[in-house]
């Protein structure tokens, strides 16, 4: 689970340096929608997204060991 994700107010201010990736963009599209839908922010929806995917990643590499 992340820590930084959450607990945290949409009115919070944060620290974490501006980055940029390049992305499908239908695939951001849908990922503003549904930051939207949850009321988040895009970032702190595509860091609990990338959370989840590696945390999904790591499960699965331990039970095909």
């Amino acid at each position: 689970m992340c820590y930084l994700c959450y607990g945290r107010s949409m009115k919070e201010k944060h620290s974490w340096p501006t980055t940029s990736i390049r992305a499908n963009p239908e695939v951001l599209h849908q990922a503003r929608v549904a930051a939207i839908t949850q009321k988040k922010f895009l970032g702190q929806w595509l860091e609990e997204a990338i959370v989840e995917k590696i945390d999904r990643e790591q499960k699965s590499s331990k039970e095909g060991q």
